[in-house]
């Protein structure tokens, strides 16, 4: 586990790390409150504990670890636990401890035994939790993902779109929207079979991918119909991007026991660079699938901007 160890007595702190150390923990320290809230933001991607005394200048524990708890709530961060350190034995500030957002309460000076006990306590729970976190993860991942393409499914893909069209600020680039489907697709199935349609939509979604930044999106919208989005881009960018999409696809066909299948796309796309409101997700589908339209009636295997 990693612990973070709170404490403005150096002495306190050392023995605590020592302590630690000997059972094989990480311990990052702090010696204050402010302190403590500093280093929760820079470790809490791996943070599994916090022991914090209560009496400190500048900020008392309880005050820090209010704050810390408001950071969680807000950025929607896992809970891990949190422990009280104190002289104090009276039942108030114990109270108040479990109030402020602790979750246990030592009283000062802390036995070894005590001490080695409450840490295998806590690395229980510290495993159960990193169990339930990757679990969630999964699952997340399951209900956001294409079960067959590994690209987003609609659903998750619209709630990016609208993220990200509600995020573009004043003087900075657009967003690129864009819907590409494969041409002739229902021939592939009928001439190849139903298992040859589904791995040229793996194939293609992969080439795609390899062809995107980082940033940028792939999802499936039904079928064989799928949706890009490129954030923060210029217009010429995106239809450079969108033509190297449209290249890998068709520049080598794809391979099906045995069977050569060609594959083309059509594209169409538009840029949005306005201010977000409930029917402009709407709009920007609309626009998209009006070039993507025009696409397939100007000869298909082409990318065509909204105008």
């Amino acid at each position: 586990m990693k612990v973070l160890i709170v404490d403005d007595t150096n002495t306190d702190r050392l023995l605590l790390k020592l302590y630690l150390g000997k059972l094989g923990y990480q311990v990052v320290e702090a010696q204050n409150g402010q302190e403590a809230i500093e280093q929760y933001i820079r470790h809490s991607h791996d943070l599994d504990l916090i022991l914090i005394d209560v009496q400190m200048p500048q900020m008392n524990g309880f005050e820090a670890v209010k704050a810390i708890r408001d950071i969680q709530e807000k950025e929607k961060q896992e809970w891990f636990p949190i422990i009280f350190l104190s002289a104090s034995a009276n039942d108030n500030d114990v109270e108040q401890g479990i109030w402020a957002g602790g979750d246990d309460y030592l009283i000062k000076p802390i036995s070894q035994k005590i001490l080695v006990a409450k840490m295998l306590a806590m690395k229980r729970i510290s495993d159960m939790r990193r169990r339930l976190v990757d679990m969630n993860e999964k699952l997340e991942k399951i209900a956001s993902t294409d079960f067959l393409t590994g690209a987003s499914n609609r659903r998750a893909f619209e709630s990016v779109l609208e993220s990200e069209m509600s995020s573009i600020e004043e003087n900075s680039n657009g967003l690129a929207f864009a819907i590409f489907d494969l041409d002739k697709f229902k021939a592939i199935n009928d001439t190849y079979g139903h298992a040859a349609g589904d791995e040229v939509l793996v194939e293609v979604v992969d080439r795609i991918k390899k062809n995107l930044r980082d940033v940028d999106l792939v999802g499936r919208l039904g079928g064989e119909e799928f949706g890009i989005i490129l954030p923060n881009i210029s217009e010429d960018e995106a239809f450079d991007i969108f033509e190297r999409c449209r290249h890998v696809v068709e520049e080598k066909p794809v391979l099906h026991e045995e069977m050569v299948i060609s594959v083309t796309a059509s594209i169409g796309f538009t840029i949005f660079e306005g201010h977000y409101s409930k029917d402009t997700k709407m709009e920007v589908l609309k626009h998209a699938d009006t070039a993507l339209y025009e696409a397939k009636n100007t000869g298909r295997n082409k990318v065509v901007e909204y105008q």
